[in-house]
């Protein structure tokens, strides 16, 4: 095989591109030309030729295929071409952590913390699912299109570890044996270079780099534990802890109380007084005139009602037309009363009363929705609508707030739209955008995802046709 003439493995995936070489084979960016997207085939060399090897390469790649995760890149097929045995996975775009850090250099501290944890949760994905990956590095966490991040490489046969390679060994694996608590080491390793630049050299990152805080230096020397025993106890804890310290909760700090000085009123506070200003007040003339505006209005209100009481015992007698008197009460603190003469001959006898309390909560007007999936086109066009309906899968997942498998499907089905779009073929990648919308409002209905958080909010602000 060569780079100028693509073969085609199995009958479907065609080679376009070699994009990597070690001892063990080839890794080629394929096209799936039945399901019609791209893909990467991992073509095993010599050294994997055999019957033995070829079937611990299933049995392997049957196991990670399990692991359905969006931190782990997914295993589409494997199989066997002319005799060498070939794997078929996910097709990411983006770096891996071993070319960002040797262009960019050491990271900034949360951001390392979110890289590594989602390392951490598609490894404890794998884990659970009983397979370790024994040789996790920088090359073996790359970043998809949509800026998550995906381990791969899982170990498929016993590779010799180059000098590279030897520092993200365990203490255990130079000696034979290995298992989920190397993996552990492994991103202890990745943590340190990607914090410093350098490898770990038996001190703290924050001997380097003053910044780093003192909870991401204990974690990280935690992983570099020579006893497997003391690293952190699965990769779940791990992703947790690193969230903690990229995202800490505020703390109340007590502090000396400041020599006192009397807080200047504003509108709305609670009046506090001293027991100097609660005495009696002293009487005043004013409030005199209001208990007496006050006694009138009653004696008003008093012989209003006695009259009608009267005029309706009168029988067939005709009423006697009187005019009504107004009464007002004012409101509270207001002693000046309106004295703008009324233009209406006939008083009204009407008495202030407060409002009564809303009895239930008032609805809120739901806002416009942002458009509708297949008419039109949103800003940026509908690739990047579909890259945006994705971040939004995968931050619905970080949050625990849909199902892993769920969560998955939809977004094989979203890359699987959005590759439609960019090759021109626009109508048939909104219809399978729409699909997906809809297996996504029912598993909300069935109680698969929470009716809060990054995605649900997508799904309420677009339309189905």
């Amino acid at each position: 095989m060569s780079d100028a003439t693509p073969s085609l493995i199995a009958g479907r995936y065609r080679l376009d591109e070699r994009i990597g070489s070690g001892p063990m084979g080839e890794v080629w960016r394929g096209y799936d030309t039945r399901a019609d997207w791209t893909v990467a085939v991992k073509m095993l060399g010599a050294k994997a030729v055999g019957a033995a090897t070829r079937q611990v390469l299933r049995q392997h790649a049957q196991a990670v295929a399990r692991v359905i995760h969006p931190n782990v890149a997914m295993v589409l097929d494997v199989g066997d071409h002319e005799g060498a045995p070939f794997l078929v996975m996910e097709f990411l775009t983006g770096p891996s952590l071993g070319e960002e850090l040797a262009a960019r250099g050491p990271m900034k501290v949360v951001e390392v913390c979110d890289l590594v944890g989602q390392a951490a949760a598609g490894l404890d994905a794998a884990h659970r699912a009983g397979v370790v990956h024994g040789q996790v590095k920088p090359d073996s966490l790359r970043l998809a299109g949509s800026g998550v991040l995906k381990v791969v490489g899982f170990g498929l046969a016993e590779q010799e570890a180059t000098d590279a390679d030897r520092r993200y060994r365990a203490p255990e694996q130079l000696d034979g044996r290995g298992g989920e608590a190397a993996d552990l080491y492994a991103l202890g390793v990745i943590c340190y270079e990607l914090l410093t630049g350098q490898a770990p050299a038996g001190q703290a990152p924050s001997s380097l780099r003053p910044e780093v805080p003192e909870e991401l230096d204990r974690l990280v020397l935690a992983l570099l534990a020579e006893d497997p025993a003391e690293r952190p106890a699965s990769g779940e804890s791990l992703r947790r802890t690193l969230a903690g310290i990229a995202r800490p909760r505020a703390k109340v700090v007590a502090s000396p109380a400041p020599e006192f000085q009397p807080p200047v009123p504003r509108a709305g506070d609670t009046a506090v007084f001293d027991a100097a200003e609660l005495a009696p007040p002293v009487k005043d003339s004013s409030n005199g005139r209001l208990f007496i505006q006050f006694g009138v209005a009653v004696g008003a209100i008093v012989a209003v009602t006695v009259a009608m009481v009267v005029m309706a015992g009168m029988g067939d007698e005709e009423p006697v037309a009187a005019p009504t008197p107004t009464v007002t009460l004012a409101p509270t603190g207001t002693s000046t009363p309106d004295r703008t003469p009324s233009t209406d001959p006939t008083p009204k006898a009407t008495i202030a009363l407060p409002s009564s309390e809303p009895t239930g909560l008032r609805e809120t007007d739901v806002p416009n929705p942002k458009g509708t999936v297949g008419v039109g086109e949103p800003p940026g066009g509908w690739k990047t609508w579909a890259e945006r309906f994705d971040e939004a899968v995968q931050s619905q997942m970080t949050l625990g707030g849909i199902d892993p498998r769920t969560a998955s499907k939809a977004q094989e089905k979203i890359r699987k739209a959005g590759r439609k779009i960019a090759e021109g073929n626009v109508a048939a990648g909104q219809g399978q955008l729409e699909d997906v919308m809809r297996d996504l409002l029912r598993a909300r209905e069935k109680g698969e995802m929470t009716g809060a958080g990054p995605l649900s909010s997508w799904l309420d602000e677009w339309r189905l046709r």
